[in-house]
């Protein structure tokens, strides 16, 4: 097996198409985030991205784009903004992981949202998670009768109550699947923004990051069945109570950045936004929504199946990242002991 690191701008026609033909090899890669559009995206905004090419017998067999953050560490491609990650390559070629990282000039690289199905790297983890999913094959009413066949089935009907109460009083419902308002998207991300600052406090509010926001930009600029950005928006009478931005790569569209006027949460605007995005899907070619790791509530309602993660690190030496996980997992028992409950109530307590 050979390695060779190249920059996102010497990914030529051929290698484009090869990388494309890759994410057929499992459904896990129609994930947006594995379209090489996506890694050029982020080169553009950031000079540190790296490829390694992975080649077999004289071919090449798969793509692993990262940022090469210094001469010990890489990042995945995106850091956190990145809900799949890892190697474009089939999951029966079992990657050298060790050698991966020499290759890349590293000697450690976490992460975070990686699919267990990639056991070169699953081994590696220390938790695990899932991305919830709506499978719309069939069109709306196959997937609902997919989700009332797995829990309660009273779901939409609450949905389309709110939407009734929601009408009555502040107008008539009108939504767009794939809105190209520029003012809709800066809506919406303001409308984020002060969502991060008041859940988790300013430092958290990713788009007052330069790259990421030139990024989620360019993506909203790019429109294309094959890969492109995704804006839909809910209005109640000419007021914008809901909206959602996320990425379309084929059939599949991920739940990136929903988000509702907080001013109206007493008819579950989110819930309705994501019930419309569900019922025009078939009409955009849009075959699965990924809502993205999280066991939030309303993910658990929606979703009729899921995709196994996991979080971990790989390094060269080996005892690097299995220091790393045996300190994660004692502060994930202790958190889980009856210690950790006391102690969280008299943090709680202080504030």
């Amino acid at each position: 097996m050979k390695f060779s690191q190249i920059i996102a701008a010497e990914l030529d026609t051929a290698l484009l198409m090869q990388w494309e033909q890759l994410q057929s090899v499992s459904p896990v890669y129609g994930s947006p985030y594995y379209h090489p559009h996506y890694s050029q995206i982020i080169a553009a905004a950031r000079p540190d991205v790296r490829v390694l090419v992975i080649e077999d017998a004289g071919q090449v067999t798969g793509f692993l784009p990262y940022h090469k953050i210094n001469r010990l560490r890489a990042d995945v491609i995106g850091g956190g903004l990145t809900d799949y990650q890892g190697p474009v390559c089939s999951f029966q070629n079992s990657l050298p992981v060790g050698e991966l990282l020499k290759a890349m000039g590293v000697a450690y690289m976490g992460f975070n949202h990686m699919p267990q199905e990639r056991s070169d790297f699953s081994a590696y983890a220390w938790s695990h998670s899932r991305s919830l999913t709506l499978n719309l094959e069939g069109g709306f009413a196959a997937y609902a009768q997919r989700l009332n066949d797995k829990r309660d089935a009273s779901l939409f009907k609450k949905i389309e109550t709110n939407e009734r109460r929601l009408a009555k009083k502040c107008g008539a419902l009108s939504f767009t699947m794939n809105s190209a308002s520029k003012a809709e998207f800066e809506a919406l991300l303001s409308g984020k923004s002060a969502q991060f600052i008041r859940t988790l406090g300013a430092g958290h509010d990713i788009f007052a990051t330069t790259w990421i926001r030139e990024v989620v930009h360019h993506i909203f600029s790019q429109s294309g069945p094959d890969f492109g950005g995704i804006l839909s928006s809910l209005y109640a009478g000419d007021k914008m109570v809901a909206a959602h931005f996320g990425m379309r790569c084929g059939k599949v569209m991920h739940y990136w950045f929903p988000w509702y006027d907080t001013d109206y949460a007493e008819f579950s605007p989110g819930l309705i936004l994501l019930a419309f995005c569900a019922r025009e899907a078939q009409a955009h070619q849009i075959e699965l929504i990924d809502l993205g790791r999280g066991e939030q509530a309303y993910k658990q309602r929606f979703a009729t199946g899921f995709i196994p993660l996991c979080e971990g690190a790989a390094s060269v030496p080996a005892v690097i990242s299995q220091t790393q996980g045996a300190y994660f997992s004692a502060r994930m028992r202790l958190k889980e002991s009856s210690l950790g409950k006391v102690f969280r109530t008299w943090k709680n307590a202080k504030k």
